[in-house]
């Protein structure tokens, strides 16, 4: 009896020793990724930090752990939102941002379009390469080529979906950037996160450009952006939409682009987790 109960005792120390290994092995899978973040510098990685983290790459990659910690507190930085103007039948536009809590429901299809919003602004590359970049270059120019291609692919993408879903009518999107106040700005002036200020049209236009944005009132200024379509029935006079001061345009519903005073995006359609 001595003997089968030592004998069962070991077992249960084997199985207790795996199994502790097991889950040390899934915390470090864990807890590694963000450290690696938090250690990288300009010069690249922490070198311990990296060899550290090699076993368990594979691992992590295949139960998808290696999230993009950058998100989140204590600096989360801006969010993306996509800007989308529908054609409709009566010339009209109707303009959607995604995501958008009170469209996008239960909360993982939210999270879906929010995650699809990063993805288009993560892949963005700017048109180009210059034409001297092929003489100098023509690797790097080749791979700019390339990246190019890949965004343009995967905006196209997004637009044809959108037509499919909304009897093929014409559609456009953009890209806005929804950042958020310093703490010394908003300790100066107390804000809120909806305030029209923190959101940013996007440009659509090459690195070597000498101009950061369209000249107010000014259609010949060189500037390209991902173009909203101008409503049909547009009033003669009035100034192109690209050229408006503020970027931002109504949420939702069918109305003149040109408003010089267009509503930010609500609170509930904002890129960051609600």
């Amino acid at each position: 009896m001595a003997e089968n109960f030592n004998a069962s005792s070991a077992i249960s120390k084997r199985r207790r020793v795996l199994l502790s290994g097991v889950i040390l092995f899934h915390f470090l899978a864990v807890a590694l990724p963000p450290l690696a973040f938090q250690t990288t510098t300009v010069d690249g990685p922490s070198p311990l930090i990296d060899f550290l983290i090699r076993p368990f790459r594979g691992y992590g990659e295949f139960f998808h752990l290696n999230r993009g910690y950058a998100f989140f507190a204590p600096d989360p930085g801006p969010s993306h939102l996509i800007q989308a103007a529908i054609v409709q039948p009566d010339g009209t536009v109707q303009e959607q941002m995604f995501p958008n809590l009170d469209v996008q429901w239960p909360r993982l299809l939210y999270h879906r379009h929010f995650m699809l919003s990063e993805f288009l602004n993560e892949n963005y590359w700017p048109p180009g390469p210059p034409d001297e970049m092929f003489q100098t270059d023509r690797m790097a120019a080749e791979y700019w080529q390339q990246r190019r291609g890949r965004y343009e692919f995967i905006r196209q993408s997004m637009v044809d979906h959108l037509k499919a879903v909304n009897d093929g009518r014409d559609v456009a999107i953009r890209r806005i950037e929804h950042g958020l106040p310093a703490l010394a700005d908003y300790l100066a002036e107390p804000i809120e996160l909806t305030d029209e200020r923190l959101y940013n049209l996007m440009l659509d236009q090459p690195l070597f450009s000498d101009q950061i944005a369209p000249a107010v009132g000014n259609p010949d200024a060189n500037i390209e952006t991902e173009v909203i379509p101008v409503p049909q029935n547009q009033p003669s006079g009035e100034t192109d939409p690209e050229a408006s001061p503020s970027p931002v345009l109504q949420q939702s519903g069918s109305h003149n682009l040109n408003s010089e005073r267009p509503e930010t995006p609500s609170a509930r359609s904002q890129g960051a987790p609600q």
